[in-house]
């Protein structure tokens, strides 16, 4: 009797921290979903004009994130301060950090901006046509000059998230990516005395609805911002830097190892990038959610670590794993069972529809193992070992994803299909990697952080 009585509190006690996990996640993937809607809308509007624009917006949206993936790692040093912070009790600083979600984007986003004129030599040397290069260009240098106004709702974000407020971020994030596809509508195509934008229309959707969602995070965050200091916090600031600049780092080099595989697609053929896009969009639809969950998890864990409870923090990782595989794992039979349907609103060339299909069909066995591995990863980084994840993301992706997936897609002639092997190559391994280290418990160190180790 003792025995089923133990099993069922251990039950008992994961359900519950499940439900933990589900009520900071459920908003964001909410926010998530929204956004998986609104970059699918841009798929969907902008493929309608052909295969052309199909493949220039998503290598657009490679290389814009190539330059926001530093700043935006930057940021989630700022999730884990938050959140550190929290869980030790220290609201003054708490406080202190929503003044610095508003000087780092301003900062990160203006030397982003800076560097939009790189946009052509990125594009010219990603082997696209120079059709797919001139549609690329127009929506990468609306998208990276509005580089401060995205990292600031990213940054507002990350504080709220941080604090374990996560329906203020959704509020926002739903309301401006439904703007956003309302907009697609509109400025994709033309309606009425709006004249037809094409892929800058998707865009200018993209910048305006972002303008509406800092409005609102703003108002928001107003009550705080006017109890503290405006000025920058030389220790806060420093503090997200040393958290989040591996994270930022890691993001670059992976982006950048993306982008290089993007570019050989590129090179093969605008079906082959083009299906490579329409898979992305679709996979966003299973992936964001879980996501989310990581997300959520990464803020239990990180609010765990400040308030010196390990074993709270073990508890929050194996239940978003187990969420996030149950979510991922439902989103692949969709993409085993009904591809075609789900491919069917893009309207998809001949040419692209089987490739995207295979596409999905690899995406449905590497998301069972991608659910576990992210939610790992995002743990990791908000116990605050954003060293390791860097050490571990760049090795795996230069080592394995690259050099396997530039093998089958080229000198395979696999196309797309040999870079998500090369793809599910890397999360396999990096799934044991992250595995090994968490059990390890090597990430636990709260005293490295002087938000934990100072008194509330």
């Amino acid at each position: 009797m003792r025995p089923l009585l133990a099993l069922c509190e251990v039950v008992m006690s994961g359900l519950s921290e499940a439900r933990r996990v589900l009520a900071l996640a459920w908003p964001v993937m909410l926010s998530m979903l929204s956004y998986s809607l609104m970059s699918g809308a841009d798929a969907l509007f902008v493929g309608r004009l052909g295969t052309v624009p199909l493949a220039a917006i998503g290598l657009a949206v490679t290389a814009t994130f190539l330059f926001l993936a530093l700043p935006i790692g930057l940021v989630r040093g700022l999730r884990v301060a938050t959140a550190q912070a929290t869980g030790a009790g220290r609201h003054g600083a708490v406080h202190a950090l929503a003044w610095q979600a508003v000087w780092l984007p301003l900062v990160a986003g203006g030397v982003v901006a800076s560097l939009s004129g790189l946009g052509p030599w990125v594009f010219a040397h990603l082997g696209a046509t120079p059709a797919v290069q001139a549609e690329a260009l127009a929506y990468f240098h609306v998208r990276v000059l509005g580089a401060p106004l995205a990292l600031f709702v990213l940054a507002f974000t990350a504080w709220f998230e941080g604090r374990g407020n996560t329906r203020t971020p959704m509020i926002a994030n739903v309301t401006a990516n439904l703007l956003s596809i309302g907009l697609d509508a509109v400025l994709v195509p033309g309606l009425g005395p709006v004249p037809a934008l094409g892929i800058r229309g998707a865009a200018w959707a993209g910048m305006i609805s972002l303008a509406v969602a800092a409005s609102i995070l703003l108002v928001a965050a107003l009550p705080t911002l006017r109890s503290v200091s405006w000025r920058p916090d030389r220790d806060l600031l420093g503090e997200s830097a040393r958290l989040g600049f591996p994270i930022g780092v890691q993001r670059f080099l992976d982006v950048a190892a993306w982008t290089v595989l993007t570019g050989v697609l590129a090179s093969l053929g605008d079906a082959q990038l083009a299906a490579h896009v329409l898979a992305i969009r679709i996979l966003m639809l299973s992936f964001l959610p879980g996501l989310a969950i990581a997300e959520a998890t990464a803020v239990l864990v990180g609010q765990a670590v400040g308030a010196r409870d390990v074993e709270a923090a073990h508890r929050s990782w194996k239940a978003g794993s187990w969420v996030a595989f149950t979510v991922m794992g439902i989103g692949g039979l969709f993409f085993v069972a009904i591809p075609t349907l789900l491919i069917a609103p893009f309207h998809a060339a001949p040419e692209v529809v089987p490739i995207a299909i295979r596409l999905l069909w690899i995406a449905a066995a590497f998301q069972l193992v991608d659910s576990v591995a992210t939610v790992t990863y995002f743990s990791l980084d908000g116990a605050g070992d954003t060293r390791f994840t860097l050490v571990a993301s760049i090795v795996l992706s230069w080592c394995v994803k690259l050099p396997v997936g530039v093998l089958g897609a080229s000198w395979g002639g696999l196309g797309a299909v040999g870079a998500w092997l090369g793809l599910t190559g890397e999360i396999v391994v990096l799934l044991v990697v992250l595995l090994v280290r968490w059990r390890s418990r090597r990430w636990y160190a709260p005293d490295a952080s002087p938000l934990v180790a100072a008194p509330a």
